[in-house]
């Protein structure tokens, strides 16, 4: 009982601040692109897509392999400790190498260097997910904390878009703003964090830096994969169509990624929680699974439908008249909530918790390397569309090639009769 209250305890606090991080923006949003017009509203999310590469090599697959480490070694704060700031300086290493990189790229890329402020204003999104250890408090299963300290700061956001966001050239002070929530976070978690979980001082050694990031490696190449398969599209039209192109599908993919939102806190505290069971029965692991998998697929079934019957009037109230061309661009990417739910329920909760890490890897590194040539080859003919469609025959693929390989596994946990077999043989 004491276990079931706090995963609903998890998962009402990420509820919240989901509910928070995409009814904030979707409260901005009309503002915004009325105001920044759809080329530097375009010009921002490009800017937006860029820094996040950048983000996903700083966290190197933390949020899944260092969560799962803090959540087996829960109760022992000696063990917490080498692993928190063995982690910390790793992401502050990775983080010092972006930021090379991204000026390196400022430097020589000629649309990009026309507006560098742009950049180094989004940069703070790396900062600020760096010295946020969201990875901790989801390992802790103490995500009350973390959601509270993330909401407040999210909230901070809307009247300073309002009030200083007023003309199409304050493109970079709306970046600098939406980029710094983790920021304003990350000073108010850090004193809460030292005193409610007693850390101790333990400076890593360099093996300790390296031992992390060797752990974190095969990780980091599936959570690349798969970021970069969603993310990518962004960039990839900032160099194969006008910036007016981006700007509508950059809406629209706002607009499927809040409806997307949905499935974000039952997989966050999902996660950790079914770590723990499986710690304690490798049965008692899957039958979460297997209430996961048919609740997930209904919720975001439903979703998507929702999404392709709701999309004119969504996109016409939200974003008005000027973006009546990410209408369509929404209604192709309505089957992505749905997917992404299946690929959590295949990926996160069962091939990572039952540490199939180098495959689940794989699986994603296929999928990105053959979706993002493709996505690529699309938007050349089609634009932001065939954009769209390319990243729904990325996921499809992707949500395909779990089910295949946990089938031939014998992990079928949506059969009761077969998740006993596996339970009771040890064959996953």
């Amino acid at each position: 009982m004491h276990s079931r209250r706090i995963l609903f305890e998890n998962i009402t606090s990420l509820t919240a601040l989901q509910v928070l991080n995409y009814a904030t923006p979707l409260l901005t949003l009309p503002y915004l692109v009325r105001v920044l017009e759809p080329s530097r509203f375009g010009l921002l999310s490009f800017a937006q897509g860029v820094v996040l590469y950048f983000d996903i090599f700083t966290d190197f697959g933390f949020n899944f392999t260092q969560t799962r480490a803090i959540a087996a070694a829960r109760g022992d704060v000696g063990s917490i400790s080498r692993i928190f700031w063995a982690t910390l300086y790793a992401k502050t290493l990775l983080m010092g190498i972006s930021a090379a990189g991204l000026a390196l790229l400022v430097i020589f890329i000629p649309q990009m260097r026309a507006v560098p402020r742009l950049y180094a204003a989004n940069f703070l999104y790396v900062v600020g997910t760096t010295f946020f250890p969201l990875w901790f408090f989801q390992g802790l299963e103490q995500m009350k904390v973390a959601a509270a300290l993330l909401a407040g700061a999210r909230l901070l956001t809307v009247p300073a878009l309002f009030l200083f966001v007023r003309h199409t050239q304050d493109y970079v002070v709306a970046g600098a703003i939406q980029s710094s929530v983790e920021v304003v976070a990350s000073v108010v978690a850090w004193p809460i964090i030292l005193s409610r979980a007693r850390l101790t001082w333990c400076p890593p050694s360099l093996p300790d830096v390296v031992g992390t990031l060797k752990a974190a490696s095969a990780l980091f190449l599936s959570s690349s994969a798969m970021q970069l398969s969603s993310s990518s599209a962004i960039v990839i039209l900032g160099f194969t169509a006008d910036k007016t192109q981006i700007g509508y599908f950059s809406a629209a993919d706002k607009l499927i990624k809040a409806a997307s939102a949905a499935l974000n806190p039952v997989a966050q505290a999902l996660y950790p929680h079914i770590t723990a069971a499986k710690l304690r029965s490798r049965e008692s692991a899957f039958e979460l699974i297997q209430r996961a998998f048919y609740s997930v697929g209904i919720l975001m079934f439903c979703i998507s439908i929702v999404t392709v019957i709701a999309a004119r009037p969504v996109c016409e109230l939200v974003l008005g008249k000027s973006f009546e061309h990410s209408i369509r661009i929404l209604q192709c990417l309505a089957p992505l909530p749905l997917l992404s739910g299946l690929t959590n329920v295949l990926g996160t909760q069962t091939m990572l918790v039952f540490e199939m890490d180098v495959l689940f890897s794989r699986l994603l590194v296929v999928s990105a390397a053959c979706g993002i040539p493709i996505t690529f080859l699309l938007s050349l003919s089609f634009g932001a569309v065939g954009v769209a469609f390319g990243s729904v025959g990325t996921a499809t693929f992707l949500v395909a090639s779990m089910w295949l390989t946990l089938h031939s596994r014998r992990m079928l946990f949506w059969q009761r009769q077969r998740q006993q077999c596996v339970a009771q043989n040890d064959l996953c």
